[in-house]
């Protein structure tokens, strides 16, 4: 009977080792519960992940659509860096005046934009998420 045998190959031998099964009256129940340590998130922000766009064709002067978003939205900052004072964000398919840049900091390109309809509304943006408009 190959229930509840184990055979074990060691060098030099093999090994056999057996055990009688239990009755099904003395059989205790196992679970197997996997497990994984969830990522922590912030209820404020939505659970989109950003898809940055490749198009770098930025410049001062020109109109440029919040794009690849979804719906956490283009982070406006005080100053270029991520780490820098979140001021407002700017919606995906929003459009934006560049009015300053390029820097580079965190591995980023940044430019200062402003949003035409409420001057208040200016800061420094990653250039993967903005599109050239017309």
């Amino acid at each position: 009977m190959l229930l509840g045998t184990v055979i074990l190959t060691i060098v030099g031998g093999v090994w056999l080792f057996t055990r009688k099964p239990r009755p099904a009256d003395e059989l205790v129940p196992t679970a197997i519960v996997w497990t994984t340590t969830p990522t922590p998130r912030s209820p404020a922000f939505p659970t989109t992940t950003p898809t940055p766009n490749a198009a770098g064709a930025i410049a001062i002067g020109m109109r440029a659509q919040v794009t690849g978003t979804g719906e956490v939205g283009l982070s406006i900052r005080s100053e270029a860096g991520t780490n820098a004072e979140r001021l407002a964000v700017a919606k995906e398919g929003e459009i934006l005046l560049v009015a300053g840049g390029p820097k580079q900091a965190d591995e980023y390109t940044w430019w200062f934009v402003r949003d035409e309809l409420n001057a208040q509304r200016e800061g420094w943006v990653v250039e993967d998420y903005l599109r050239p408009t017309e």
